[in-house]
């Protein structure tokens, strides 16, 4: 219901904010682009492979699963984040689950998950912090420089105290204790398996130092790619930025998607965002806004067809499951 509920405020703010900023103005810069911009769609594989490179790297050594099926994973786990209400974690969880489908052990599978999405929110935090040097640099009063800084810092006690839990207090088995407690003996983590051995897989993920760090590497490089991405969408709209801009609009753009998880796809929290930081780099309401659209349009246009192509597989896996199960009571009988 909150979920539900924050997608409506952030749908109707992103529609104040196109009709404030002059929808026929937006309409027409991406007029502009027109067909131009699908070309949109193959390159933003390049930030995705990378970010697949960095999920293959940590699971060297523990699983072997192709590029190709790890990139179609990472194109619906982001698919599943960006176009549907389940908070940016139902991808996740869908990532584990097909990755165990596939063959990999699942408390592997999930272990390989958590530690990413950790070191995702480092390389953010980052990345973030790159943005936070540039806005020193474009900006004469430096009250937002501070508050932005501020806010990026409070997060560092969230980002120790998530991975401490995972590395030294077995997070997953915390959880179950505390459920136990809570819903009188009942176990929410059941459905999981082990919780034990989910932790213990984990702590052996963060054991690996040198892969931590390479995996890390191509993470950072993923968005830096992102920001190649933000310069070759203004470029399609025909008012090209210089790359410090764009870092700018991606580093906090980002920041911002990821503080508001609870509402779907950031929806309208994304919008404003670009708005707020593209006036410190001087870019328009109508143009920051032109920009937002064609990236959710590249995230429909690619999102949906690979939505679709997880149904496909999953009615096969199901379809191939009941001829097993089927053909398993025949032998019986």
């Amino acid at each position: 219901m909150l979920i539900l509920l924050a997608g409506l405020l952030g749908l109707a703010l992103g529609v104040y904010l196109v009709l404030h900023a002059g929808f026929a103005g937006i309409v027409a810069l991406l007029a502009v682009a027109g067909w131009g911009l699908l070309w949109l769609l193959p390159f933003h594989l390049l930030p995705l492979a990378l970010d697949t490179l960095s999920w293959k790297w940590l699971l060297r050594g523990k699983a072997r699963a192709p590029f190709g099926f790890l990139l179609w994973l990472a194109l619906i786990r982001e698919s599943v984040n960006g176009l549907l209400p389940v908070a940016r974690i139902g991808g996740e969880l869908l990532g584990i689950r097909m990755l165990s489908q596939y063959g990999v052990s699942p408390y592997v599978a999930g272990a390989s998950v958590m530690v990413e999405i950790t070191l995702t929110l480092v390389s953010q935090f980052l990345f973030a912090l790159l943005g936070v040097v540039v806005l020193l640099f474009a900006v004469s009063n430096h009250l937002l420089v501070f508050e932005v800084l501020g806010f990026l810092f409070l997060s560092i006690p969230v980002l120790v105290i998530f991975f401490w839990l995972q590395k030294h207090k077995g997070l997953f088995s915390l959880v179950q204790n505390i459920s136990k407690q809570m819903l009188d003996g009942y176990d929410v983590l059941g459905i999981i398996g082990d919780p034990r051995l989910l932790d213990a897989e984990i702590r052996s993920f963060y054991d690996k130092g040198r892969a931590l760090l390479v995996a890390n590497f191509w993470q950072l490089a993923g968005l830096f790619a992102g920001t190649l991405e933000v310069v070759f969408t203004f470029w399609l709209l025909h008012h090209p930025v210089p790359f410090w801009a764009a870092l700018l609009l991606e580093s906090l753009g980002q920041a911002l998607r990821s503080v508001a998880f609870v509402v779907p796809a950031g929806i309208g929290i994304q919008e404003g965002g670009f708005m707020l930081f593209g006036t410190v780099v001087g870019i328009g309401p109508d143009l920051a806004l032109a920009y937002a659209l064609a990236r959710r349009l590249r995230e429909l246009f690619l999102g949906v067809p690979v939505l679709l192509s997880w149904v496909a597989s999953e009615s096969h896996y199901m379809r191939r499951r009941w001829l097993q199960a089927s053909t398993g009571k025949e032998g019986v009988l």
